[in-house]
């Protein structure tokens, strides 16, 4: 009975602690780019995704990304994120034994998708406009890019140094 709640404390921290760093390195971490930045929070959703179990990345990747939302003044995406960014946790797995996966390289892409798709849609409903809406998917296709980027170059760093199974299992 003490490692079943042991084990549901635990996850509870890393699923908070996930949320914070995600949170924090949407609104700080900024990358330049044409007509603006990309953060990289979102790389952090998938590496929650790869390390924490199923329901716990999702609500880490959720309310990280709407938390960050709010506290950047961008209020009105809140709902789209939490359902967007749930929805790109769900893409990836913890099953393995390497971050860096061929189920996560799919989830790469299924992550981008869903990105770039689910912010068009927000952005259409919010602008009532499918056609303004197009004008973001440019900027979300750097974002997802720049997200797997950095999430590949942190699987590999993690994955070099054994810490997932250390960490996490």
């Amino acid at each position: 009975m003490r490692t079943v709640i042991k084990d549901k404390l635990k996850n509870i921290i890393y699923t908070a602690t996930f949320a914070a760093v995600i949170c924090v390195t949407t609104m700080l971490v900024k990358i330049p780019a044409a007509g603006g930045y990309y953060h990289i929070g979102d790389a952090f959703i998938y590496i929650a995704g790869s390390c924490l179990n199923f329901p716990y990345a999702l609500i880490a990747g959720a309310l990280g990304g709407a938390f960050a939302d709010m506290f950047s003044g961008y209020a009105v995406y809140m709902i789209p994120t939490f359902i967007i960014k749930a929805c790109v946790a769900a893409c990836f797995t913890n099953k393995k034994t390497r971050i860096l996966c061929r189920q996560n390289f799919i989830a790469i892409a299924a992550a981008s998708l869903i990105t770039i798709g689910g912010y068009y849609i927000a952005e259409a409903v919010i602008v009532n406009s499918f056609t303004g809406a197009l004008a973001t998917i440019y900027g979300n296709m750097g974002q997802a890019l720049a997200s797997a980027v950095i999430f590949i170059a942190a699987g590999a760093a993690i994955d070099g140094a054994g810490l997932r199974d250390k960490i996490f299992k």
